[in-house]
């Protein structure tokens, strides 16, 4: 029997600079709506999560305020300044989380193929476990290569998982670890919380939630989404 979820926010992390896109990719349409809509509307299907925050880049909440009214985004509770790496603007985001919120999902503004389904078994696993994370299981040959780019050797892909967001914790144990955890530049909240010794069990996804890196991505990130559609 699966434990109701009750008290559950959702994070969703845009504030950066966009230099590997060439531009700003959340606002960038794909399939009829911004890459930053389809994001939000995900979160916003999910009946356990309660609020959503929304960080962006500085000097741009009046933008994305707009863009989340627009989308009928009735869970957007704030929007916020992202800081100078992703660390510093989850830490605000959690800041500005509703008071009594029990489990906060961190995800990735720029990966809109996200879905509700998604969300909830990660919430669920979290809400059982502790915490949770979306990965899905390497199934690309890895090789190791030198400094002047040339395969060295081939690393064992058994036991090895891709990363994705959401990634759900408690929200109180996140905001304090994020408080004291500060070396290092984590590129996500497992890897903080794998140095402070937490225990993260991996929701397996076998369906596409690419982030949107290259202008490329937008392409196919359309061509999924219409087709989800169909």
């Amino acid at each position: 029997m699966e434990t109701p979820v009750t008290h559950a926010a959702a994070v969703i992390v845009g504030g950066g600079s966009g230099n590997r896109f060439g531009g700003d990719k959340l606002t960038a349409v794909i399939a009829g709506k911004p890459v930053i809509t389809w994001t939000m509307q995900a979160f916003q299907a999910v009946p356990s999560i309660e609020s959503i925050v929304l960080v962006v880049p500085q000097g741009r909440e009046a933008e994305f305020r707009s863009v989340a009214a627009l989308a009928g985004i009735s869970k957007l509770t704030a929007i916020v300044t992202g800081g100078s790496n992703r660390h510093e603007s989850v830490r605000k985001g959690l800041l500005s989380l509703s008071p009594g919120m029990e489990l906060v999902a961190i995800h990735d503004a720029a990966r809109p193929l996200v879905s509700p389904e998604l969300i909830g078994r990660c919430l669920q696993v979290a809400s059982q476990s502790g915490a949770s994370a979306a990965a899905s299981p390497v199934s690309d040959t890895l090789h190791q290569v030198d400094q002047e780019g040339c395969a060295i050797r081939t690393i064992d892909r058994s036991g090895l998982w891709a990363m994705q967001t959401p990634q759900v914790f408690p929200a109180d144990a996140l905001k304090i670890l994020l408080e004291t955890q500060l070396s290092g530049t984590p590129t996500d909240e497992v890897s903080v919380a794998l140095s402070a010794g937490w225990r993260i069990p991996f929701v397996e996804n076998h369906e596409p939630n690419l982030k949107i890196t290259w202008p490329s991505d937008l392409m196919v990130a359309e061509a999924l989404l219409r087709a989800r559609s169909a």
